[in-house]
This record gives structure tokens, sequence and C-alpha cells, in this order.
């Protein structure tokens, strides 16, 4: 009987032991899970002061007190955002560098000037939309509009400067404008921040800027706008016709968006373009300092930013060819 007694005790503490492993601790957290435990570095595309960079520095701050960790803004300018997509490309995939990108990482893919695209990363979201772009001369200069400037660029080929940046989206501002009959001397630039200066050297004759960036100096006289080069007419300038309604076949808007390196985790992205949503959506702060760059708050999740991504692309293969100068 004893020895009865000693086997039941037995069984029943090794049930015992069986179900207190099935009802043991959570498993651990990922590193996921515990995201972030260190600085997140922005990498802008672009050189300071231009719109990616501003926009990438408007929503940094909010970002750090939305996740805890400081979000630093880090430039990496050349090659139309090119060799700051590269280097983030074969960052390390930990959740703690993220790529700030626009419209010339398709036009550059398109281009082929590199041979990898937004598919080689995962995508976080689009955090902006830039205020509308604009081609803007100086205020002397003969010419008020396209077609005017078409015509005085064909009486002086090659005497007027038109900035562009090879692999950008003002490459194919260049291309538009050439088709359309413009003999016009293109030379290379950077991003806006780069552009403006330049322009107000008189080092160039024309340039395509954010309309928030100029404003200024076209109510002050010194600049005029010839056209305006998103897709659609501005709230802002209605009466300033677009370039397609110009007759030149080129126009785009700027979605400032997020990029991961390939491989991070899901939960990483998606947290953190949950708090770039959040920020975007719901926080008056930010809201009220894009309203004074002249922006409305844009976020896309990331299947949206997906297909628009995808659906620029396709619009950027269509003239491949032009865009190597084919």
């Amino acid at each position: 009987m004893k020895k009865l007694l000693s086997v039941l005790m037995i069984l029943v503490l090794a049930m015992s032991f069986v179900m207190a492993a099935g009802q043991g601790e959570a498993p651990a957290e990922s590193a996921a899970d515990k995201w972030p435990q260190q600085p997140i570095n922005l990498v802008v595309a672009f050189a300071a002061g231009g719109n990616s960079d501003y926009n990438a520095r408007a929503i940094s701050k909010y970002l750090t007190k939305e996740l805890g960790q400081p979000v630093v803004v880090t430039n990496i300018a050349g090659s139309g955002g090119s060799i700051a997509a590269a280097q983030v490309k074969e960052a390390k995939n930990d959740g703690y560098t993220v790529l700030v990108s626009q419209l010339s990482m398709n036009i550059a893919q398109a281009a082929k000037m590199v041979d990898f695209g937004f598919q080689d990363f995962e995508v976080a979201c689009v955090f902006s939309a830039s205020a509308d772009e604009v081609l803007v001369a100086n205020a002397d200069a003969p010419f008020n509009n396209v077609q005017e400037l078409i015509a005085e660029s064909k009486k002086n080929p090659g005497k007027y400067k038109l900035t562009a940046n090879t692999g950008a989206s003002t490459q194919w501002i260049a291309i538009g404008l050439q088709q359309a009959g413009a003999q016009l001397n293109v030379v290379s630039s950077g991003g806006s921040g780069e552009r403006l200066p330049l322009l107000l050297g008189r080092h160039v004759d024309l340039i395509p800027m954010p309309y928030n960036m100029v404003q200024d100096y076209v109510d002050k006289g010194q600049f005029k706008y010839i056209a305006n080069v998103s897709n659609q007419r501005s709230a802002a300038l209605p009466d300033l016709p677009t370039l397609r309604e110009s007759g030149v076949n080129a126009g785009y808007s700027y979605y400032n968006t997020m990029f991961f390196p390939k491989g991070t985790d899901a939960k990483i992205v998606e947290k953190f373009s949950t708090a770039v949503g959040k920020i975007v959506n719901t926080n008056a702060d930010y809201q009220k300092e894009i309203a004074a760059l002249f922006q409305a708050p844009t976020y896309m999740n990331t299947a949206d930013t997906v297909a628009h991504w995808t659906k620029e692309l396709q619009e950027m293969m269509a003239i491949s060819d032009l865009l190597q100068g084919k």
C-alpha cells in the first residue's frame, strides 16, 4: 500500500510539473518587441535645407517623443538620392536606419542609374507631401511663361541655364521642356536646397523648386513664376498653369517616404509606421508646423505607399529610354 501511495504521489508531482511548465512564464520578448532601444537614424537622401530634409526634421522631434528614443537626421546627398539609398540598402536591418526619399529613386531605377529600387527595401510609409513644385526664374528674365521661354530659347540656343539633377525628378522636367522645343543649357545641380543659391547668385536662369521655398523671393520681386511643375494647379497659385497645360509632357508631386533595409522585422516597420501616422494625423503641433510650410498633413500606410510607388515606377519606366538619353 505504501508503495502504491508513493507511486501516486510521484505521478501527481510529475503532472504538477507538466502543468506548471505549460502555464509557465511568457516567452521572452523579441528584439522587435523591445524596439527601439537606441537612437534611430533618418538618412535623408538629399542635402540639408531641401524639401525632404525639412520634412524629415519636422517629424523627427515628434517621433523622438513618440518612440522614446532620439530620432536623428543625417544628410547623404548625391546622384539624385541614389548614394544614400545604396548605403541604407546595405545597412544592418535592425530597425535603427531609415531612408527618407521620394520620386527620385523611381527615376534613378528607370534611368538605369542603379540596379535596385524601392522593392529592395522594406517600405514603411509616406509621411509628407511637399508644397507644389514650381518653375521659377529671376524677375528680369525675358520670358514670363513656358511658351515665351521656348520661343526665347530658340532665338538664343543654350543661353538660358536650367538646373537638373541626373536621375532625379528635375531631369524629367528638363527632358519635357526639351521635347517641347526649348533649347536650354541643362546644368547639373543637387537637391532643392542647393538649387536656390544658384538662382540667387544668377549662376542659372531657371530652377524647379517647392512653392513654399521661393514664395518670399517672388513677393519681394526677386523671382517670378513660370509654371507649376505639379500635375494639377495649386490652390495657392490658381492662375499659374501647369507644365502639362503649357504643352510640356512632365509633372510630378513629391511624396516623402520612409524605407527600412530589406529584412527588417515587420513588427518594427509596423510600429514605426503607426507612430508616424499618429503624429501626422493627430498631433496638432506637427500639423501647425506643416501648415506653415504650405503643406497639408499627408500619410499613407505601408500598403497604400507600395501601391503609389508601384504606379509611379510604371510611369517612369514608360519614359526609361528618354531618361537614359536615348
